[in-house]
């Protein structure tokens, strides 16, 4: 038996204050100063927030489709961001029945709707496979090996988990760069139900407008239920699936919040990178967010043309629209956080501290001497084929909405890595559909557009193969209009021929696809070697920079279950202004135009209008509030992260960062870090008088008495 999670070797020590900074583990919480907790407002006991063996309120939080849920009642409901839950919406509706547009009730259990595509995860264990991992990694020979075997000997752990543990999902998270490795035992319930969704109008109040600023009026909100088998297995959509009995769950709060108040954030942040050097943090800022805003801003546009044109092909593109949106808007947010916070000036600085440092004593300068340029080495090696790894990872991003395309990459990469240059079965037959040609001229030509007029544009040094010929404009509609790939019956004879027909081709589409294939089957060696560099010089790196701070660290962010300890909190966005820490109605109907983004439905601006007689106004706002400011830490992933107060009750789901603070993955700002937290007794009031659901009102503990 492996040994149970403990706390990362570098960080155990008692994280004496208790910063607003840092997305903590589980574990790590429990070494912080409780009795500092404590007087900022924390009445729960760390065995009660959690326990490594018995869990706690912490084990609530669910993850869920990329964002954070948690479980609000025993019988499986969970809540989570309207926009986690924004694509199941949408393809659970129809023009006739535009659940997206009108929003949705169950007022009975048996009318909750099966949710296409939507997976919980609950958290069952941790256990440490540190020791495991690095006496496999001892045998390797060189980078690309190390990188191997660390891959195989994590599949081989998933497997092996898996095999002695049913109704389990397990997989291996690394940590500072790959110091530690922790394994995480899951149930995933695949069967969940959508119980409650307002209209869009309230969901997403102020559109991309609003998306990452402050002041915000939005009810980013969504109910499911995670159902099982009646034996508490797992399975897929049955009718005599029952809900999913929950351990540990959140219970409401109809208190409030105030400003000062404790709020602590649990959930699944995704991605930061705190520990980058100057040169990585200047590549991003120079060239990968620009591009990113870029290329997404011209995708979205052809998206929203398509959409123009019906009222399903707008159903269909809506959420592809508001994905595509969040990650552009994060892009300007990271040009401008990063500028403006200097980063790379800050890096600078701080390398250059670690360098005297490293002077200052012999035995430093022998242990860790030349990490930091061996780290500037490697990034620099990035910089140097930053264009080309940009670009094909927009084929990955934008691959759904170009299947002709994607589909013959596919197949030309397939040929390439087969020992008998063979198309696999199953990818001849995908090539045969008719299906590869869908709205061909409405979207797909429109967006392999943008994308050859960028790799006509990269620069002669990262020029890929199969794009020299697109000059311009002209170059890439010649390439479109030359091409026979249109035609299924073509695409199916020439690629049954193999790797030697695919090279004998000259049609446009398939030159093309033929040397992005060979780019990217480089590109991942290159992915490859870099992640086995990595695990010998970054590790060094971040044992250097402890010893260097001298201070617990926390682990970058990495999709497993974090904490954030913060407090409401406003803050001065730039110079004159000051942004109070909560909104209310009042300044929402201060935005109401009756025009997109910025038009409430109906039954809202009516229940508006006697809202002062209800229950969740506020005393000290004298309004219904609607949203509040924390000072967090979050990134993506923690979209619909459950807030807590001190006696772990939900005050909010956490949805949302400022402007300023969209380059916070790059480093923790006190007077800028800021995240929107949608307040519960909007919610409340909405399920209330806006959209009425008693039974949930009553499942939720908050039915009137």
């Amino acid at each position: 038996m492996r040994a149970m999670i403990r706390p990362l070797l570098a960080l155990c020590a008692a994280v004496c204050l208790l910063p607003d900074e840092g997305q903590w583990l589980p574990t790590q919480v429990r070494e912080m100063d409780w009795d500092a907790l404590k007087a900022r407002g924390m009445v729960l006991t760390k065995d009660e927030f959690w326990h490594p063996e018995r869990g706690g309120v912490l084990s609530a939080t669910v993850q869920i489709n990329g964002c954070t849920a948690s479980f609000c009642s025993p019988d499986g409901l969970l809540v989570t961001n309207h926009h986690c839950g924004f694509g199941a919406v949408a393809d659970l509706s129809t023009p006739e029945h535009n659940h997206l547009r009108d929003g949705f009730a169950a007022q009975e259990r048996q009318a909750e709707l099966p949710a296409p595509g939507m997976v919980a995860s609950v958290l069952k264990r941790i256990e440490d496979v540190t020791a495991v991992v690095h006496e496999a990694q001892q045998k390797a020979k060189d980078d690309l090996d190390r990188a191997a075997i660390t891959q195989a000997t994590l599949n081989r752990l998933v497997r092996e988990a898996e095999r002695r543990e049913a109704n389990t999902k397990c997989s291996v998270a690394s940590f500072l760069e790959g110091k530690e490795y922790h394994l995480y035992y899951r149930t995933q319930i695949r069967d969940v139900r959508l119980v409650y969704a307002p209209p869009r109008a309230i969901g997403e109040f102020g559109g991309e407008t609003d998306n990452w600023e402050w002041p915000r009026h939005t009810g980013d909100f969504t109910f499911f239920r995670a159902y099982v088998a009646p034996d508490g297995a797992v399975r897929e959509h049955h009718a005599e699936n029952v809900p999913f009995h929950a351990e540990h769950w959140l219970r409401v709060s109809t208190d409030g919040v105030a400003e000062g108040d404790l709020a602590v954030v649990m959930g699944y942040p995704g991605n930061t990178q705190r520990y980058k050097s100057s040169r990585a943090v200047a590549t991003r800022e120079g060239y990968v967010y620009p591009k990113r805003d870029a290329v997404l801003t011209a995708a979205i546009a052809a998206l929203e043309a398509a959409g123009r044109t019906s009222e399903q092909k707008a159903l269909d593109v809506a959420s592809r629209i508001k994905s595509l949106a969040n990650v552009q808007k994060n892009a300007r947010g990271m040009v401008f956080g990063l500028k403006n916070n200097g980063t790379v000036a800050r890096k600078l600085r701080e390398e250059a501290e670690f360098r005297t440092w490293l002077a200052g004593e012999p035995a430093r300068a022998e242990r860790w001497g030349r990490v930091l340029d061996e780290l500037l080495a490697m990034d620099e090696a990035e910089a140097n084929t930053i264009e080309k790894d940009t670009l094909l990872g927009f084929l990955n991003m934008l691959g759904d909405e170009v299947p002709l395309f994607a589909g013959l990459l596919e197949a030309c990469a397939a040929s390439q890595a087969d020992p008998d240059g063979k198309v696999p079965a199953r990818l001849l037959k995908a090539l045969g559909s008719e299906q590869l040609t869908t709205d061909l001229e409405l979207l797909q030509w429109p967006l392999l557009r943008i994308l050859l007029g960028e790799f006509g544009a990269v620069s002669a040094a990262q020029r890929l193969r199969g794009t020299e010929g697109l000059r311009d404009a002209a170059a890439v509609d010649s390439v479109l209009a030359g091409s026979r790939m249109a035609d299924a019956r073509v695409r199916s004879e020439l690629f049954a021929g193999g790797k030697a027909a695919i090279a004998q081709s000259d049609d446009p589409l398939v030159v093309l696809a033929r040397g992005l294939a060979e780019e990217r089957l480089e590109a991942q060696q290159r992915n490859r070697k870099r992640q086995g560099q990595n695990l010998d010089v970054g590790r060094r790196w971040i044992e250097a920079q402890e010893a260097f701070r001298g201070k617990a660290f926390y682990p970058d962010a990495n999709s497993t279950l974090r904490v954030s300890i913060a407090q409401v909190k406003g803050y001065v966005p730039r110079d004159g202004l000051v942004a109070k820490p909560m909104t209310t109605v009042a300044g929402l109907l201060q935005k109401e135009s009756g025009k997109e983004p910025f038009a409430n439905p109906p039954a809202l601006l009516a229940a508006a209008k006697d809202r002062l007689a209800s229950r969740w106004v506020a005393k000290n706002l004298g309004d219904v509030p609607v949203c509040f400011l924390i000072d967090g830490d979050t990134t993506g992933g923690n979209s619909g992260s459950p807030v807590i107060d001190g006696r772990g009750r939900l005050i909010g789901l956490n949805f949302d960062r400022v402007f300023e603070a969209v380059a916070g993955d790059f480093g923790w700002n006190a007077e800028r870090s800021r995240n929107v937290v949608c307040d519960i007794r909007y919610v409340l009031w909405v399920v209330e008088s806006v959209c009425p659901c008693p039974a949930l009102l009553a499942e939720l503990g908050a039915a009137p008495r």
